[in-house]
């Protein structure tokens, strides 16, 4: 059986980092990116189980990014992770249909509502 593969964005290295040696140690593929423009233009369609993708970074945040990742790939899972409050304003589409992870989060955690969203096993939409 294949390690399921994430790919990580997040504009803080060392939270990309600590997220990849974690999830490698624990039977994950993982790739990280800390410029959402450089990860979209390297995404390509059926390559990963799970995105991770941060909320607020320069350049694109998460939602645009997310929204230019479902032009090429509808049916990637996604989570988002955020520190910040999270207001649905625009995205509200988004906030129904994804999952939220709130840092700072547990490891143990982390790799079961991982496991929960790679499995289809959870409605996407708690936190």
């Amino acid at each position: 059986m294949k390690n399921k593969k994430i790919l990580i964005v997040d504009n803080e290295q060392d939270i990309n980092l600590s997220l990849e040696i974690f999830l490698e140690a624990n039977g994950f593929e993982v790739d990280t990116f800390d410029d959402p423009v450089i990860a979209l233009e390297h995404f390509k369609k059926g390559v990963y189980d799970l995105l991770i993708l941060d909320i607020l970074m320069p350049k694109m945040h998460g939602f645009e990014l997310y929204r230019e990742i479902r032009k090429i790939d509808s049916q990637v899972k996604i989570c988002f992770l955020t520190a910040g409050e999270m207001n649905y304003g625009a995205y509200g589409d988004i906030f129904a249909q994804n999952k939220f992870i709130r840092k700072p989060i547990q490891n143990r955690d982390l790799v079961k509502q991982i496991n929960d969203v790679i499995s289809n096993s959870v409605n996407l939409s708690y936190q």
